[in-house]
C-alpha cells in the first residue's frame, strides 16, 4: 500500500507546479522535511551564508521572474535573521514566500532550543507587520487552505511577502487528500476615474509625470515612455524609479530628490499637475518641493492605497490597481483626437558638472560605467553614498536594468538581490554597486556565489567609511562618531579568501580594465573601488535637528 503524502510533499510540488525553481536559505532541524522535499522535487537548493542574504536572493528571483520567491530559515534565530528581509520585499512589492520552522506542536510549552514559540520567539507575530500575511501552520489538515491563502495573497494585486511557520511534526504529519490551486494573474485597472484623469492632463499648463518604482515593479516601460509622447509631457524619476524610461530620451528631465538634479527638482515646484506613477511620494523623493509649489492636482497610480493623496496639498485623482495594467487600458482608450499636446522643451541636458577632485570620483565613475557594460546587463545598487551617486549619474540605457530601494534602504540587499537575480536569468550580466559599509555586513555571501557558480560582479567602493552617515552628520551636528573604520577593510584578500576574482583600482583606467576582464571571465569577481573620501555625495537635502 502506498504511503499518503506529507505536508512537506505537497508544499514542494506545490512550489514545483508554480514554477519555482529555486530556494533560498540556511538549513536546521526544524525546517529540514520541507527543505529536503524541495530539493527531491526538483528544486535547487541555494545555501547562504546568512538568512539576510538569503530572503535577499529570493526578493531578487522573485523580482527577475516575476513568479514567488522562496526563503527559509529553521526556527528561532533562523527566522529572526529574515525579518529585515521581509520588510525590504514588502516595502518592495516582491512575492516572496518566507517559510520558518517551529518546534513540533506536541511539544509546546517545552524547552526548546531555538524557540519559535509564544514563550520566547514567536515567528508568526513577528512577521505580521513585516509581511502580508503570517501565519503558524498548527494543523496538516489547515495546510491547504493557509498555503493557498498566503500564495493567493502574495501573487494578488498588491504582491508581495508572506510568511508561513511550518511546525516539525506538522511538516512530517500524512494527508489523506490535499487541495493546492495554483492562482492566474489577473488584469487589476480601475476605470472609474478615466474621465477626470484625461480631463486633468488636458487643463493642465505645466504637467509633469512622476514615475517611481513601481513603472519597474510592473515593467511598465513602454507605456510609461508612450504616456509622455502621447501628451507631450516631462519625465523625471524618483531614486527607487530610476530606469523607468532611459536616461537619452528627448522627454526625460532626469532624476529627483535624493540623488536628483537640480533642473528635475525646479520641475518639481513649478509644475501645477502631476501624475505620479507607483511612487509613495516618500521624503527621498520630494525633499527639495516646498510646501507652497504643491501642485493644484495630483493623479496617483499605485497598487496600494496607503499614501494615495495623503501626502501633498493637491486635489487628488487616485487610479488604483497595476501601473501597467491601468496605463495600457489608458493609452488604449484615450480619444487622439481630442487630447491637449503640451509644449514642453525636449532633450534637456539635466546633468550637472562633474566634481573634480585629487583621487579618483565615484561621480565620474558612475557617469561612464554604462558605457563599458552589455547593453544586457542588470545592475543592483545597495544603500549609502555610493547608490545616490549612481542614482545622479549613471546613465540607464536599457529601462528595468537600474535596481535600487531608497525606501527601507537596507544596507547590503543589493548582494543577495544580485545572487537571485542571476539564479534567475543566467544569461544576463549581474552587476552590484555596494559600499564598504554593506560589504562588511554581508559580503561574504559571495562565497555562496563561487560555491554555486553564480557569476556575479561586486562593485565595492572603498572610502574606509560610513560615507553617507558621515557627511549628513558632519553638516547637521559637527560630529562623525562611529563612522570611521580605523581598520579599513581589504576587499580583494577578503574576495580571494572566499574564492573570488579581486581586482584593486584607483584610477579610472584600472576599474575599466577590471570590469572588462570580470565580464569576460565569467567568474565571481570582486572589483574594489578606492575612491577620494572627500567627494561629497548628493545626499545632503535632508537636514537632522537633535535640538
Amino acid at each position: 500500500m502506498e504511503l499518503l503524502k506529507t505536508v512537506a510533499d505537497h508544499m514542494a510540488e506545490a512550489l514545483r507546479n508554480l514554477g519555482v525553481t529555486h530556494s533560498f536559505g540556511i538549513i536546521g532541524k526544524s525546517i529540514c522535511p520541507v527543505v529536503l522535499k524541495m530539493v527531491d522535487y526538483g528544486i535547487e537548493f541555494i545555501p547562504g551564508r546568512h538568512e539576510s542574504s538569503s530572503g535577499f536572493e529570493a526578493a531578487g528571483y522573485a523580482l527577475k521572474t516575476g513568479n514567488l520567491g522562496v526563503a527559509f530559515g529553521t526556527s528561532g534565530p533562523g527566522g529572526t535573521n529574515l525579518l529585515t528581509a521581509a520588510a525590504h520585499a514588502k516595502a518592495n512589492n516582491l512575492p516572496v514566500l518566507f517559510i520558518t520552522g517551529h518546534q513540533s506542536i506536541k511539544e509546546l510549552g517545552i524547552p526548546q532550543c531555538q524557540d519559535s514559540s509564544s514563550y520566547l520567539a514567536d515567528l508568526a507575530e513577528m512577521f505580521r507587520p513585516a509581511t502580508l500575511f503570517s501565519k503558524l501552520v498548527e494543523r496538516g489538515d489547515h495546510f491547504s487552505t493557509i498555503f493557498n491563502h498566503a500564495v493567493s495573497i502574495a501573487l494578488g494585486g498588491q504582491r508581495g511577502p508572506v510568511h508561513l511557520c511550518l511546525p516539525f511534526d506538522v511538516q512530517t504529519e500524512r494527508l489523506e487528500e490535499c487541495r493546492i490551486v495554483i492562482p492566474e494573474r489577473e488584469s487589476l485597472i480601475s476605470i472609474a476615474n478615466f474621465e477626470r484623469v484625461v480631463s486633468a492632463i488636458n487643463k493642465a499648463s505645466n504637467p509633469l509625470i512622476i514615475a517611481g518604482k513601481g513603472v519597474n515593479r510592473s515593467g511598465a516601460h513602454q507605456e510609461l515612455a508612450q504616456l509622455a509622447e502621447t501628451f507631450n509631457i516631462p519625465v523625471v524619476t524618483s531614486p527607487g524609479g530610476k530606469g523607468a524610461i532611459a536616461w537619452d530620451h528627448p522627454l526625460y528631465h532626469g532624476p529627483v530628490g535624493v540623488g536628483g538634479c537640480s533642473h528635475g527638482d525646479d520641475l518639481l515646484n513649478s509644475s501645477d499637475l502631476y501624475i505620479v506613477l507607483g511612487s509613495r511620494l516618500s521624503d527621498m523623493t520630494i525633499c527639495n518641493l516646498k510646501a507652497e509649489n504643491h501642485p493644484a492636482t495630483l493623479i496617483q497610480f499605485d497598487v496600494d492605497p496607503t499614501y494615495v493623496g495623503k501626502i501633498l496639498n493637491s486635489q487628488t485623482i487616485p487610479v488604483s490597481g497595476d501601473v501597467r495594467d491601468n496605463l495600457a487600458y489608458y493609452l488604449e482608450h484615450i480619444d487622439r483626437d481630442t487630447i491637449k499636446k503640451h509644449k514642453t522643451k525636449a532633450d534637456v541636458h539635466y546633468a550637472e558638472e562633474l566634481p573634480v577632485l585629487p583621487k579618483l570620483s565615484l561621480a565620474s565613475v558612475m557617469s561612464t560605467f554604462s558605457d563599458m557594460i552589455p547593453y544586457n546587463s542588470l545592475v543592483f545598487v545597495d544603500d549609502g553614498s555610493h547608490g545616490f551617486n549612481a542614482v545622479k549619474w549613471y546613465n540607464v540605457k536599457k529601462p528595468g536594468s537600474f535596481i535600487f530601494d531608497a525606501y527601507f534602504a537596507c544596507m547590503g540587499n543589493a548582494i543577495g538581490m544580485a545572487i537571485g537575480a542571476k539564479v534567475a536569468a543566467p544569461e544576463e550580466t549581474v552587476f552590484c554597486i555596494t559600499g564598504d559599509g554593506c560589504f562588511m555586513m554581508l559580503g561574504a555571501e559571495i562565497n555562496t556565489a563561487v560555491c554555486k557558480n553564480i557569476p556575479v560582479i561586486f562593485i565595492v567602493v572603498n572610502n574606509m567609511q560610513l560615507d553617507m552617515a558621515l557627511k549628513g552628520m558632519e553638516k547637521t551636528t559637527g560630529r562623525i562618531d562611529g563612522t570611521i573604520f580605523e581598520v579599513p577593510m581589504d576587499a580583494v584578500k577578503f574576495a580571494e579568501s572566499l574564492g573570488a576574482t579581486g581586482y584593486r583600482c584607483e584610477t579610472a583606467d584600472q576599474f575599466s580594465a577590471a570590469v572588462n576582464a570580470a565580464v569576460e571571465s565569467n567568474r565571481v569577481a570582486v572589483i574594489e573601488l578606492l575612491t577620494d573620501r572627500d567627494e561629497m555625495p548628493p545626499t545632503a537635502h535632508r537636514t537632522l535637528n537633535l535640538d
